[in-house]
């Protein structure tokens, strides 16, 4: 492993690709490679074991690419696995976004009563709750799970009137209950920032963990002289699914898309 040892990233689907164009953005001298499970989209109705199986060996085969540092871009896989996946991972490190999204929630939050927008498993397993609780002990934490928000946004987003009344209905309880901050809890969701914060209106603080999590990146990589120093860039994009249909999505969700698609069984 050198500098020029790429970043690996991974996502049941085009959500993290949110992660990507934040990269790019901090770190856009680093090589990327991507891997979207979308044959196995979505991940957040699964149960853990399957969960657990399907990240296991998205992250064999970072390794097998020779990425330095591993960033695991679904909130659900982070919410299970990720002690299972540093135990693979060995040497090399692996960032959660439910980690960075907890701190990150706890630093914008001023009244201590954070919503969380996630999948349903990551509600039902209390990820965000947890780690939050961790660091702020008297916070108050109210989840919500959304299966339908996630599948809009992997289709394309292409429902605006829908999509409204589907962040409305799912976020009137948090909005109730005095919510300060908003952790938008999968990589999915901030594709629908613009209507998450059309529902929310400007006094609550919508965040994106990813945002805390590739500063954190950059700050391992300097702290290890592993930061990447030419302009020689190479982003690999890989899918389980069906490589037209991602090159697709790619088009609609990344700031920069590439033809650089192959499509992998794994």
């Amino acid at each position: 492993m050198d500098n020029k040892s790429p970043i690996g990233i991974f996502d049941s689907g085009v959500g993290g690709l949110t992660v990507v164009n934040n990269m790019v953005k901090i770190l856009p001298k680093e090589n990327i490679i991507y891997f979207a499970d979308s044959k196995n989209f979505p991940y957040g109705i699964k149960t853990e074991e399957e969960v657990i199986k399907l990240s296991e060996r998205i992250v064999k085969f970072l390794i097998s690419k020779g990425a330095k540092v591993i960033v695991v871009a679904c909130n659900t896989v982070s919410s299970i696995a990720i002690p299972h996946l540093k135990g693979i991972a060995g040497e090399i490190p692996v960032f959660g976004m439910i980690q960075a999204g907890a701190m990150y929630a706890v630093k914008t939050s001023k009244n201590k009563r954070i919503g969380i927008i996630s999948t349903p498993l990551t509600a039902r397993k209390h990820a965000y709750y947890n780690e939050i609780k961790k660091i702020e002990p008297d916070a108050e934490i109210f989840e919500v799970g959304s299966e339908e928000m996630v599948t809009l946004v992997e289709d394309g987003i292409s429902y605006e009137k829908y999509a409204y009344r589907l962040v409305e209905e799912k976020l009137k309880a948090p909005i109730e209950d005095k919510i300060d901050t908003l952790v938008l809890g999968c990589t999915h969701f901030p594709f629908l920032y613009k209507t998450v914060k059309a529902v929310v209106g400007e006094k609550i603080k919508v965040i994106d963990p990813s945002d805390f999590l590739v500063f954190e990146v950059k700050k391992y990589l300097e702290s290890k002289g592993l930061l990447k120093k030419d302009n020689h860039i190479k982003k690999f994009y890989f899918t389980s699914g069906e490589k037209k249909e991602f090159k697709e999505k790619m088009k609609i969700f990344l700031d920069y898309p590439s033809n650089n698609i192959t499509k992998i069984n794994i």
